[in-house]
């Protein structure tokens, strides 16, 4: 549904890229409950000094 723009890692975590992958945004998303919850927002180079597992 997303296309190429969206990665899911563990957790029910799932990585957005936005702008052109200029910024990235990772969310935790709980499916039954229908609730997400913004765990990180930051430029690509900021996500790379992250672990988006545990973030």
């Amino acid at each position: 549904m997303f296309g190429t723009t969206v990665d899911f890692v563990g957790d029910n975590r799932v990585v957005f890229d936005i702008s052109g992958n200029k910024y990235r945004l990772v969310a935790h998303v709980a499916f039954p409950y229908k609730r997400v919850l913004i765990k990180f927002v930051g430029t690509h180079g900021e996500y790379d000094r992250i672990d988006a597992e545990t973030v």
